[in-house]
C-alpha cells in the first residue's frame, strides 16, 4: 500500500483553488502565498496527484479535517475517490460526536479518533480492519478509548507528506499535550491524549528527514514547554551540532516563562508562542492557571532575552463587549509599541466554535443538538455557530470582530511592517468585504 498526506493548510488550498478553478474566481491570497500556485497550475497539481495514485498498489490519502477546511477537504475526498484513491480522515473535527456521520459518507474509507501517528502505520500494513483501536469504517464502529501516545512506537514519515518540498514548514511530535487538554479552554477543543515526551534524540533524526529537504521551519503538534520544561530543556541539549538555522514554534504557557527557559528558546532558535487570548479579560478564557500579570510577565522576559514571539488572541470571549473589544485592543497596541523589535507575529481571531471546546458544548445544548450547516457533508459549520454564538453569549457581532481585526491589522503594519499579522477562524467573504469597505 502506498500512502500519501496532505496537511490541513495544503487541502484548504488546494480547496480553494479546485473552488476557483471550477468557478473562474480568483485565487485566494493565502493560496498563492502559500504554495505559490494560480489557477492554471491546479491541473499540474492534480495530474501529479493522480499519477502517484495510478503508480502506487492499494493508494491510501490521509486528509486532516479541522474548523474551517473540512468542505474543502471532502472535495478533494470525493475527487480521490474518483481516481481510485481510498482516503481516510482524522484530525480535531473527528471526535464521539462526529465519528459515524464522516465514516458513513460516500467519499470517506475510514475515519480516526486520536493520535495517528500509531494507527496509520497499522492501516497500512493490514488495510481497513476492525481490530485497528479508534478505526471506524461503514462497516464498523470502533469503541473510543483515550490512551496517550505510544511514544516508543510512534511512526514519523516526512516521506509520506505529498509535496514536502512545498511545504514552508512541518510539524514534528514531541511531546503530549497541553494542560488543559482533559479540561478544556472555552475555545479550545483539543482531544485528549495524555502526558509524556519522547526520546529526543529519536525526534531529532525525524527531525532530520524534513532538514534533508530543505525544511527550516517547525512546530510542535502539542505544547512544547507546556508539557514539561525539564524534558524541553533535554530537547535543546539533544540537537545535533550539524542542523544549524533553523527556527522553531514552541508554544509555552504565560505562568512558565522563566529565564532558563528564555536561554533553552535561544539556543534552538524558536519563536516562543504565547496564547495571550485577552489582557483585560483573561478569565473569560476558563485559563484558571494563568492572571493577566502573568502575561506581561512572559513578555517581558523573553524580550529581555532578545526573542522573536508569537502572541495570539481572541476576540469573542462569553460576555465581549464593544468597550472591552476596544480596550483590549488598545493595549495590544501599546504592548506591541513597545515591544515592537521582538515581535515575530500577532495572531488576532474571532472566537471559532469547534467540536471539542466548552464554547461547542454550550451551543449544541443551546440549539439541542440542531447544528447549522452551509454545506453537504458537513457535520456543522462552525462559522455560522460561531455567528450564533457572538449572538447569545455577547455584545458584539462577527462583522464587529472581523472590523477591528483590519483596523488592528492596518496599525500593526504602521508601527512595524516586519511584523507578522495572521488571522484564523475568519469568514473570508465577510473579511474581504469589510476591509474593502475601510479602504473607500
Amino acid at each position: 500500500m502506498h500512502t500519501l498526506a496532505l496537511s490541513s493548510q495544503m487541502a484548504t488550498c488546494l480547496g480553494q483553488l479546485f473552488l476557483c478553478s471550477m468557478l473562474r474566481k480568483e485565487v485566494p491570497d493565502f493560496c498563492a502565498r502559500a504554495y505559490n500556485l494560480e489557477v492554471t497550475d491546479i491541473e499540474l497539481v492534480k495530474k501529479d496527484i493522480a499519477n502517484f495514485i495510478k503508480s502506487s498498489q492499494k493508494p491510501l490519502a490521509g486528509l486532516t479535517l479541522v474548523a474551517g477546511n473540512v468542505y474543502n477537504s471532502l472535495e478533494i475526498a470525493k475527487w480521490l475517490k474518483s481516481i481510485g484513491c481510498d482516503v481516510i480522515v482524522g484530525g480535531p473535527e473527528i471526535t464521539e460526536l462526529t465519528v459515524e456521520h464522516y465514516a458513513n459518507l460516500p467519499m470517506i474509507d475510514g475515519v480516526i479518533i486520536g493520535l495517528a501517528e500509531n494507527i496509520l502505520p497499522q492501516i497500512i500494513l493490514k488495510g481497513l480492519e476492525s481490530s485497528i483501536m479508534n478505526l471506524s469504517t461503514k462497516n464498523f464502529l470502533a469503541k473510543t478509548e483515550y490512551l496517550p501516545c505510544d511514544f516508543d512506537n510512534a511512526v514519523i514519515d516526512y516521506d509520506l507528506l505529498f509535496d514536502i518540498e512545498h511545504h514552508g514548514g512541518v510539524s514534528f511530535l514531541w511531546s503530549g499535550d497541553c494542560p488543559f487538554a482533559n479540561n478544556r479552554c472555552y475555545f479550545c477543543g483539543r482531544q485528549r491524549k495524555g502526558y509524556g515526551c519522547r526520546n529526543p534524540n529519536i525526534v531529532w533524526n525525524e527531525i532530520r528527514q524534513a532538514y534533508n529537504h530543505g525544511k527550516r521551519k517547525y512546530y510542535n503538534t502539542a505544547d512544547t514547554v507546556a508539557t514539561n520544561a525539564d524534558n524541553f530543556h533535554q530537547f535543546v541539549l539533544a540537537r545535533p551540532e550539524d542542523i544549524r538555522d533553523i527556527n522553531m514554534k514552541c508554544f509555552v504557557n504565560a505562568n512558565q516563562a522563566n529565564n532558563k527557559i528564555a536561554e533553552d528558546f535561544k539556543n534552538l532558535g524558536a519563536w516562543p508562542t504565547i496564547g495571550i487570548e485577552s489582557f483585560t479579560r483573561i478569565q473569560a478564557s476558563e485559563k484558571s492557571q494563568t492572571t493577566v500579570k502573568d502575561n506581561y510577565n512572559a513578555i517581558e522576559i523573553l524580550a529581555k532575552h532578545d526573542l522573536q514571539m508569537i502572541l495570539t488572541f481572541v476576540i469573542g470571549l462569553p460576555g465581549e463587549t464593544k468597550e472591552s473589544l476596544l480596550a483590549d485592543s488598545k493595549e495590544l497596541i501599546r504592548i506591541i509599541q513597545k515591544y515592537k523589535d521582538n515581535i515575530y507575529m500577532i495572531t488576532v481571531s474571532p472566537l471559532l466554535v469547534i467540536a471539542g471546546s466548552k464554547a461547542f458544548d454550550k451551543m449544541f445544548q443551546s440549539l439541542s443538538g440542531k447544528l447549522p450547516i452551509r454545506h453537504d457533508g458537513e457535520f456543522y459549520s462552525p462559522l455560522s455557530l460561531s455567528e450564533l454564538h457572538f449572538k447569545e453569549f455577547t455584545e458584539i457581532s462577527v462583522e464587529d470582530a472581523i472590523r477591528q481585526i483590519c483596523v488592528l491589522e492596518k496599525q500593526v503594519a504602521e508601527i512595524n511592517p516586519k511584523i507578522g499579522f495572521d488571522s484564523k477562524g475568519l469568514d473570508s467573504e465577510k473579511y474581504f468585504q469589510i476591509k474593502k469597505e475601510l479602504t473607500q
